[in-house]
């Protein structure tokens, strides 16, 4: 497979519970599969988005005792080794979904080509014979598979070796997804990459990227950018686990009808389930660019991509999941009051105050305010200093002002970024944050979803901040 890429804003939606405001929590590990793997949780604690992560790696390692290509000791490698085996409900519904989707890309899909990949992996010096290759693949595809649903007992011959790569790495994602969803109850959001695969739940949707196969470096930028909502994506074609024969490079991919490495072609595929989009993607990157195409259009709920060279194809509705939010409207603008309360204290000193918008995620939108101008006091704001003010030359000096005596006060927000470009539409958190010195610290969160309809948000007072508000309206 490709690689699909998870941008900086991974998680662009957050419904957070009445009580509580959700925060956006990451994990990753490396070797999961043979690859890396990146979750993302919204959910209104650390506990929860935890809960979530150590439901779906541990359904990951169960299934990978299941369904591992690579294990001599998983089921399939059992499998493989029998000539018929009564087999569990994943193993079973593994190759059952492997053989519908053969039938339904006309052998351009297949599980069945273990020993061919073998033949490849074993080659010397030189590529495989064609003809060779071609004879064995066709024995595979006229091959006697029988599966009884009855007992869950698969029958296959001798010249069949499965090897469900092609769909079983979505399965185990889909399956990780619903056990994450399970544990944690209260998350608002999931996202699971494993190597490229990508599934993806919450109330709104997921900015992911398409990752270019024109650009080798890590940090080129997509060729893509899809908003996912409850949808799945997968990215197959030349990428990191091609074989090298000499000089020549070749597509781990293997045609099913000629047993010839598949075509230098990316193929992104859009689908409800990640099952679906693994086993379409392996598909459309053998297919013809038009009968891909024609067979994904066939399928509700799926879009996809064709990438040959310079030549981009792609199914009628595949721009439409590429737009992006639209902007806030015009002549809309948030309106952010605090208060600084009076506090008696032997030595009182006005309280450092910030103000600032980050998307759900907390990737900083715009710094508004920060009352206070000294940055070894400012510092004390830790909140806002650790994750973005040591990272802005110069923001302290541009917009920093002397502290405020109590009282309540009003800044504003236009729904521009501090780039000056309008913000899109969705949820934002409006943050407050005051310190004093000989005195204490406090935070405060708003979340607001900012649309084309006023909304009001609000904090309840404490320690160093009295009520903070929100009210998002058409300016007068």
């Amino acid at each position: 497979m490709s690689t699909a890429l998870i941008l900086p804003a991974l998680a662009t939606a957050v419904a957070s519970p009445a009580s509580a405001v959700s925060d956006a929590w990451s994990f990753h590990l490396d070797h999961v599969l043979g690859a890396s793997f990146d979750m993302a949780v919204t959910a209104p604690t650390e506990a929860e988005a935890r809960f979530a992560f150590a439901a779906a790696t541990s359904e990951i390692a169960r299934l990978d005792r299941v369904l591992s290509g690579w294990r001599d000791d998983s089921e399939l490698a059992a499998l493989n080794r029998s000539g018929a085996m009564q087999v569990s409900p994943d193993l079973f519904a593994v190759i059952s979904a492997c053989e519908t989707w053969r039938a339904r890309t006309g052998g351009a899909f297949s599980a069945r080509l273990g020993r061919l990949h073998e033949t490849w992996a074993q080659a010397s010096g030189r590529a495989p014979a064609a003809e060779a290759l071609c004879a064995a693949a066709g024995q595979v595809a006229r091959a006697d598979v029988a599966l009884e649903p009855g007992d869950r007992t698969i029958r296959r011959p001798d010249e069949v070796r499965f090897a469900p790569d092609g769909l079983a790495k979505g399965y185990i994602i889909d399956a990780a997804l619903v056990a994450a969803r399970r544990a944690a109850p209260c998350a608002s959001g999931v996202m699971i990459d494993i190597g490229g695969d990508i599934a993806c739940w919450g109330a709104t949707s997921w900015r992911v990227g398409v990752a270019d196969p024109a650009q080798l470096a890590d940090n080129a930028p997509p060729l893509a950018v899809l908003r996912l909502a409850n949808q799945a994506l997968a990215v197959s074609g030349p990428g990191p686990r091609d074989r090298r024969i000499g000089e020549a490079a070749y597509s781990h991919l293997l045609d099913p009808r000629t047993g010839q490495p598949a075509p230098r072609v990316q193929a992104a595929v859009i689908a409800p389930t990640a099952t679906e989009a693994d086993a379409l993607a392996t598909a459309l990157a053998v297919l013809p660019a038009g009968q891909g195409l024609t067979l994904a259009e066939g399928r509700p709920g799926v879009e996809a991509l064709i990438v040959a060279g310079r030549q981009h194809k792609a199914t009628s509705g595949w721009q439409a999941a590429c737009q992006a939010a639209s902007p806030l409207p015009a002549g809309f603008v948030v309106e952010v009051s605090y208060e600084v309360p009076k506090i008696d204290a032997p030595v009182y000193r006005k309280p450092y105050v910030l103000v600032w918008v980050t998307d759900a995620d907390k990737n900083l939108v715009k710094t508004l305010a920060i009352q206070g101008v000294k940055k070894e006091y400012q510092e004390e704001n830790y909140v806002w200093w650790r994750r973005y003010g040591r990272k802005q030359a110069g923001v302290l000096d541009a917009i920093g002002k002397p502290t405020r005596a109590p009282g309540r006060y009003t800044v504003g927000w236009d729904g521009t970024d501090e780039a000056g470009k309008r913000a899109p539409q969705g949820r934002y958190l409006i943050h407050v944050e005051a310190a004093r010195e000989h005195g204490g610290h406090t935070y405060q969160v708003i979340d607001v979803n900012l649309g084309a309809a006023p909304v009001t948000g609000s904090a309840p007072a404490k320690d160093e901040l009295g009520a903070a508000q929100v009210r998002y309206a058409k300016s007068k």
